[in-house]
């Protein structure tokens, strides 16, 4: 937490407005979602009470100019979120690469240029998504998810109960299925890392492998990495469709639990 919280202060201060207003836009995207459903909720009632046309009228527009708004603050926060992704991601690795040119000749011959690149450019393109939209998209579906809970405890006590407590053992799960996965996803890194770096490696000196007859042995041995690397990237897929896999086993089962509670209680 400590690395992260120092990575965020360090890449997203400078650009802090934009930071801003990304953050803006996402709530915004956040607080409209949870004002559709209540404009739906008031139309059905007013049609229930028999209603004028008017007024009906008058509700339908309202959620539609709420759903106009909603999309178009959720494009905008996109573009926001790419820019500061991609100024934040930059400027790391403008810092990674002074690291590496300031290291001596020792580490250089242990590593190969392709490693090396690979660690900047495509570890820190994982990242994008962390500097651009995690954390306020994980505060604000923090914030969505309390919204929605407070607003059915408000209809129905017992409901509000029921769906926090599933929200508790939903979000425990999907902590656990995360844990377990990211140890995969670091092997797979490394193994990515060490794939490029002797693909690097062999393209620098193709000439010379001719020469000496070694592309045999070189295909040998880039066909042993992607056999060492397959494995291990099968792992981390099969732990990343597990997340997803949990999160729609939850859904089901909140639709499920939803439709059962509410029509008990509509019968009753």
């Amino acid at each position: 937490m400590d690395a992260m919280r120092e990575l965020l202060l360090r890449y997203i201060r400078p650009q802090w407005r934009a930071a801003l207003v990304m953050a803006t836009l996402l709530l915004a995207s956040i607080g409209l979602q949870l004002a559709g459903p209540q404009v739906v909720r008031c139309f059905i009632d007013l049609a229930r009470a028999g209603a004028a046309e008017a007024a009906l009228l008058r509700a339908a527009l309202l959620y539609l100019l709420l759903s106009l708004a909603q999309g178009g603050a959720h494009v905008l926060a996109a573009y926001a979120s790419e820019r500061v992704a991609w100024t934040a991601t930059n400027a790391l690795r403008a810092d990674l690469t002074a690291h590496l040119l300031r290291l001596d000749l020792t580490f250089h011959k242990v590593r190969t240029p392709g490693e090396l690149i690979e660690r900047v450019d495509g570890d820190v393109g994982a990242l994008a998504g962390f500097f651009s939209s995690f954390v306020v998209r994980l505060a604000g579906s923090a914030l969505l998810l309390a919204g929605v809970l407070g607003a059915v405890a408000l209809v129905d006590l017992r409901l509000g109960l029921a769906f926090t407590l599933f929200a508790l053992l939903a979000i425990a799960l999907l902590g656990w299925v995360r844990r377990r996965g990211t140890p995969h996803w670091q092997a797979d890194r490394e193994r990515s890392a060490a794939f490029f770096g002797f693909l690097g490696e062999v393209l620098g000196a193709t000439e010379d492998l001719r020469a000496s007859g070694a592309v045999p042995y070189v295909l040998r041995r880039f066909f042993a990495h992607l056999r060492a690397w397959r494995p291990v990237r099968l792992r981390a897929s099969l732990w990343s469709q597990s997340v997803m896999t949990a999160a729609i086993a939850s859904f089901a089962v909140l639709d499920a639990l939803a439709y059962g509670l509410g029509g008990g209680l509509y019968r009753a």
